[in-house]
């Protein structure tokens, strides 16, 4: 049917006032003005009754006058008729299409945001085994320390130097020289056992206050950003799924008007499709950003628990030394250092940090398998592949490219995609438009009137309905050929101007 309608859309002009020779199609000047060519024929079209009578029901009225092309007249609402039922049927395979792309986009992106919602709660889960790990450490330091204080206090007060004194204080040297002696010793080294008392609670002092507090800080400060841009991430995509879906419900409702029949298109449909695909493209592109994010949040966590790791490793291999200091060493002292060394601290975060271990083996699975990427690649390469993308559009009659000037003193001129829709509606694009792009500007094509500058521009006056009045916009366009220019008159003319054949 939509080949029955491009085809007919140029027989309509080839028909039109056959009879009149004296009147060309278009003037054979480009720098004239196109006139509009009378209808041989009219239809009758009661606002009243149409909007529920089937188009078989629309009643012919031939010009008294032209009595002698009733036959023709005829042919004319007949092709009306078709031409209406091609237009739809290109809505309804436009609106197919479109349905069938949302479904597919709704289903992707739910997949890819609770695979980033699933992974970075197993991460914060990390997270907060670390933390507590931590806070444990930050315990047991000091109740360590209090420890060492009361045996401080106890070794500052504890002495053997009163031993075998006399009444008058003087030490018995000349019975027990050599007992006292040893005692002194003994004295000696206990001293020396206080002082490394208070070197070792100054340094759990220091690395309680100065490493582990402040890495504790550090962590919880920097987690607590990424949690909070996570937050912003999800807040935006919901509103952007408002977006999404508010364009949609209009593009739907739009699409049950059109449905209805008799009843005549107010808005554009390709637009209002391009509105839709611009908030779902821009959905897609903030999903992708989300799914990088969590890559780069990710590998930042890693960092942050290697440095811990790193931190609490070194810090048992120096208490361990402190205490050998105080105490002496115990026949376990080298290997408990040897083993605090030999710890593989990259390797035991990567394992811990890897994908196998945040994430199950059936979301493995669906990324390899059904998706058929690698797990980075799925998280910051996100898209929705749109499988109508390579097949021509329903709703464009035709596509033209050429530049159009926007400045406001002199000339300006911009690379512009033109596309010419069902609706009878005139689209400009920034550059080669896709299925996805935004329309700068949308003008309808009734009432327009074209002029040539010279053999490369072409200025088209549009009217732009208003409530009160309507108002005028002109654009002037640029081809790179004459040719194109003209093919772009000959086609507006021929086939945009039929007020009817596409309402």
């Amino acid at each position: 049917m939509s080949d029955q309608f491009d085809q007919l859309q140029e027989n309509i002009v080839q028909n039109d006032v056959p009879e009149n020779k004296d009147q060309e199609l278009f003037d054979q000047m480009a720098s004239r003005e196109y006139k509009d060519k009378k209808q041989n024929f009219q239809i009758e079209e009661d606002d009243g009754e149409i909007q529920d009578q089937p188009v078989s029901a629309i009643s012919e009225v031939v010009k008294p006058e032209e009595k002698q092309k009733n036959s023709f007249s005829i042919k004319k609402a007949e092709t009306k008729r078709i031409v209406h039922q091609a237009a739809l049927e290109r809505k309804t395979e436009a609106f197919e299409q479109t349905k069938s792309f949302e479904l597919h986009r709704s289903t992707q992106i739910l997949s890819h945001r609770q695979l980033v919602d699933s992974v970075w709660a197993r991460l914060q889960k990390v997270v907060g085994s670390s933390d507590e790990t931590m806070k444990f450490l930050v315990s047991f330091m000091r109740q360590r320390i209090e420890q060492e204080e009361l045996q401080l206090k106890y070794s500052q007060t504890a002495s053997l130097n009163k031993l075998f004194k006399d009444f008058d204080g003087r030490i018995m040297q000349c019975n027990y020289p050599e007992f006292s002696k040893a005692v002194r010793t003994m004295d000696s080294a206990m001293e020396r056992q206080t002082d490394q008392i208070k070197i070792f609670i100054t340094w759990m002092q220091n690395q309680t206050r100065e490493r582990l507090e402040q890495e504790m800080n550090n962590f919880t400060n920097q987690n607590r950003e990424l949690v909070n841009s996570y937050n912003r991430y999800k807040k935006t995509l919901i509103d952007l799924d408002k977006d999404v879906l508010k364009y949609y419900t209009k593009y739907d409702k739009m699409y049950s008007n059109i449905t209805i029949k008799g009843k005549k298109p107010q808005k554009d449909f390709l637009r209002a499709e391009l509105k839709y695909k611009q908030a779902a493209s821009k959905l897609i592109v903030f999903q992708r950003e989300f799914g990088t994010w969590l890559l780069n949040s990710w590998n930042e966590l890693k960092q942050l628990e290697t440095q811990r790791l790193d931190l609490v490793t070194h810090t048992l291999v120096e208490f361990q030394n402190q205490v050998m200091n105080v105490y002496g060493k115990i026949p376990q002292h080298d290997s408990i250092i040897g083993a605090l060394n030999a710890v593989k601290i990259q390797q035991e975060v990567q394992n811990l940090y890897s994908s196998d271990f945040v994430l199950t083996k059936q979301e493995l699975e669906y990324i390899s398998t059904e998706q058929q990427q690698e797990l980075i690649k799925y998280f910051q390469n996100f898209q929705v592949i749109d499988k109508y993308a390579d097949q021509s559009h329903p709703l464009i009659l035709k596509q033209f490219s050429a530049q159009r000037d926007v400045g406001t003193i002199g000339k300006t001129w911009i690379d512009t995609g033109i596309i010419i829709t069902v609706d009878h509606y005139f689209l400009t694009f920034d550059g080669k438009p896709t299925r996805f792009s935004k329309a700068e500007n949308k003008y309808p094509l009734d009432g327009m009137k074209m002029t040539t500058r010279n053999a490369l521009e072409l200025e088209i006056q549009f009217v732009i309905p208003g409530l009160v009045m309507d108002s005028k916009k002109k654009l002037l366009i640029q081809f790179k050929t004459s040719d194109e220019l003209e093919e772009m008159m000959y086609f507006l003319e021929t086939v945009g101007q039929n007020k009817f054949a596409l309402n």
